[in-house]
């Protein structure tokens, strides 16, 4: 027998034998190691190509895409640059200058009602190795959500998950006087977006297995090797990682990326969110 088709997933490879079954055409289907392949006579062959193919043009238009169709995105550059802009503002902040009093995720503040802080926090960097750093990350793990989601909804989500993990984070430090600030939160939701993604369209459009996780795997072996080290906001970025891998189930189970009306909603949102913050929390400092 000759191989009509290798390299299946297990939903296609069943699809293509349900499909070879219905027509009478004999087949058999072969699993190694959770990579499916159908074999077929080789008189058969050319009558099972042919219907395959006119199975494919008629489903292709339902049919969502095992894998995204990446575009290219200058948004994780454009989130390094803004960091970089303010930072060249403010400069190396330890604590005590104005930025860190009016714009920093200080606990007590955010419980108070300064939401906007958790917004501006992600401005804010200690020093050019903090700020490297997370500039690094946004061109990196924030560039691929952009990729996967579209600008706007990219956006969107990973302001979503950064804001929820820097209020959450000032509830667990209630009454402890904790102050945070830095991109790191924003660039670990970026990770845990990616991943869950990852994991969550493999598992829906590719079928159940093991190495639909793999991506999930990478993420926490990032979070781990990255995210817990001295002097870091630990609880930020696990809290980051796990916002963002809750939003990541979105464009995971989506068949494909919101269209340019609801990516230029994302975009405007996510910019009147950011001045907005500023605005509130400024007083003229900015």
């Amino acid at each position: 027998m000759d191989h009509l088709f290798s390299g299946l997933t297990r939903k296609r490879a069943d699809e293509l034998s349900l499909l070879l079954t219905s027509e009478g055409i004999a087949h058999t289907k072969k699993n190694r190691q959770g990579i499916f392949s159908i074999e077929i006579e080789e008189s058969l062959l050319s009558e099972a190509q042919g219907l395959v193919a006119l199975f494919d043009m008629e489903n292709r238009h339902q049919e969502p895409q095992t894998v995204w169709r990446l575009t290219p995105s200058w948004s994780g550059l454009f989130a390094s640059l803004a960091i970089f802009a303010v930072f060249l503002k403010t400069g190396p902040l330890q604590g005590y200058e104005p930025a860190v009093r009016l714009f920093a995720a200080s606990s007590s503040r955010i419980l108070s009602g300064e939401l906007f802080r958790t917004v501006t926090a992600l401005f804010l960097h200690s020093g050019w190795p903090h700020l490297l750093g997370n500039m690094a990350g946004l061109i990196i793990f924030a560039t691929g959500v952009f990729q996967i989601s579209g600008d706007g909804v990219g956006w969107l989500l990973l302001l979503a998950a950064s804001i929820l993990a820097n209020w959450v984070n000032a509830l667990w430090f209630v009454g402890m006087g904790h102050i945070a600030f830095g991109a790191s939160t924003l660039v670990f939701a970026a990770a845990g977006l990616l991943a869950s993604a990852g994991t969550i369209r493999r598992l829906v459009y590719g079928g159940v297995n093991w190495r639909a996780f793999l991506p999930l795997g990478a993420g926490i072996s990032i979070l781990t090797l990255s995210g817990v080290g001295p002097g870091s906001d630990v609880t930020g970025h696990l809290l980051g990682f796990a916002f963002g891998a809750l939003f990541g189930i979105i464009p995971g189970a989506l068949p494909r990326k919101p269209g340019p009306k609801i990516q230029m909603v994302g975009l405007l949102t996510s910019a009147i969110l950011c001045s907005a913050a500023f605005l509130v929390g400024g007083r003229g400092v900015f």
